[in-house]
């Protein structure tokens, strides 16, 4: 599965992937690899590494990395070898020089953090193993419960996707990060955290390009980010990144890929086939790259169908304000009528307003749209995502 030496090199910030070779490589990475290739993304797996080249090599390979996809599958805490990695790419998430990305395949999240089930079993079992080691277990098991709590993409084993598609959605996500990366400007190997040079700008397509037997559009910065007094904001966050109850039970909600005008980008929205009670929690984690005293909103950008029923009663809308100290203000509740929306086009429905706090003190918002009425089944909504933006 390895590239052909021939193969021309990609050049950008590095993707490192880690993962259970026995698990997933003949395929999830065997369809994954090639995606992010044909995406013009510089990917680095440790098949590219030679024969007997020790972990060393690996380090160094991460920490030519800008991103790492850590692919949590059953048997990843088997192996030393990747909880090394893990651990490695721990230590450079914390430095502020790797954004990792979890992927949970066949796997709970919480499996994972909580080291529950036969993940745990594993795990554990490889601790005795290095018991002589106790520092080398201890960056294992402090890696293993932090990185979960990164926002990743699980896909279960009930889930509808296939992994081609799981893969498409998921290509799509790191061509976004790396175009938000490279408008902001990313911190190069040599930077420390007094200063440096700044990796240039990543060139962004003007075509789109051919994910396999789907189309993955150039991304439209305009929509994606916004200039808010020389930082760049994430405008939007998608369906996919809520917590949306039952998400992944096909018998209430349906996850479906649409095209929006005016460039026919592919998004994957939420559709509810019919559930009883609706929640649906979202975070924005960390308000330092806002404006500090300017004032936001946050809202969420939801459809409902022509055959939406179940929608008598408002929703209740919540947004949180959560320092990181631990305390919590502004928090604001307000209900709002879906019913007068049926059969509209998408629509803005506002959770709340807050104002950005100083950039040494960042803070978490937290936005909520719910329904708790039992007794009658709601159809109908298709939800897109979270827009945060600036209310002049």
């Amino acid at each position: 599965m390895a590239p052909s030496s021939s193969a021309k090199p990609l050049k950008g910030p590095q993707v490192f992937i880690s993962f259970r070779g026995d698990d997933v490589r003949k395929h999830f990475i065997s369809f994954l690899d090639p995606a992010l290739r044909r995406a013009n993304i510089n990917v680095f797996i440790d098949e590219n590494e030679f024969l007997g080249a020790d972990l060393a090599n690996l380090f160094t390979r991460i920490e030519e990395s800008e991103i790492a996809l850590v692919i949590f599958s059953k048997n990843y805490a088997d192996s030393d070898w990747c909880l090394d990695e893990l651990a490695k790419m721990k230590e450079r998430k914390d430095q502020g020089r790797l954004r990792v990305i979890p992927i949970f395949y066949n796997l709970s999240p919480s499996v994972v953090k909580e080291l529950r089930q036969d993940f745990g079993d594993k795990f554990r079992d490889m601790q005795r193993r290095h018991k002589h080691q106790p520092e080398r277990t201890k960056k294992w098991e402090e890696a293993l419960v932090s990185v979960p709590d990164i926002k990743g993409m699980p896909l279960s084993e009930q889930s509808d996707r296939t992994d081609n598609e799981f893969i498409n959605s998921l290509v799509v996500e790191i061509q976004r990060l790396l175009d938000y990366m490279a408008v902001k400007g990313t911190p190069t190997r040599e930077e420390n955290h007094h200063g440096g040079s700044m990796v240039p700008a990543r060139k962004l397509e003007k075509e789109a390009k051919n994910q396999g037997d789907s189309l993955v559009p150039a991304k439209n910065l305009d929509r994606e980010v916004t200039l808010q007094g020389g930082y760049m904001v994430p405008s939007i966050i998608p369906a996919r990144q809520l917590q949306i109850t039952h998400y992944d039970n096909s018998q209430k909600w349906a996850w479906i890929f649409i095209n929006e005008a005016p460039n026919y980008e592919e998004l994957e929205v939420a559709k509810m086939i019919k559930i009883h009670w609706l929640k649906i929690v979202g975070t924005y984690e960390d308000t330092s790259d806002l404006t500090p005293g300017a004032k936001y909103e946050a809202v969420f950008q939801v459809k409902l169908e022509d055959n939406a029923i179940g929608w008598e009663q408002p929703v209740t809308l919540k947004l949180k304000v959560e320092q990181h100290d631990g305390s919590d203000d502004n928090r604001v509740d307000r209900n709002e009528s879906l019913k007068d929306y049926i059969g509209h086009n998408w629509v803005d429905i506002l959770a709340g307003v807050f104002v950005a706090p100083p950039r040494n003190k960042p803070a978490k918002i937290t936005f909520t749209m719910f329904q708790y009425v039992t007794d009658d089944k709601k159809k109908g909504l298709v939800v897109k995502g979270v827009a945060i933006r600036p209310t002049n």
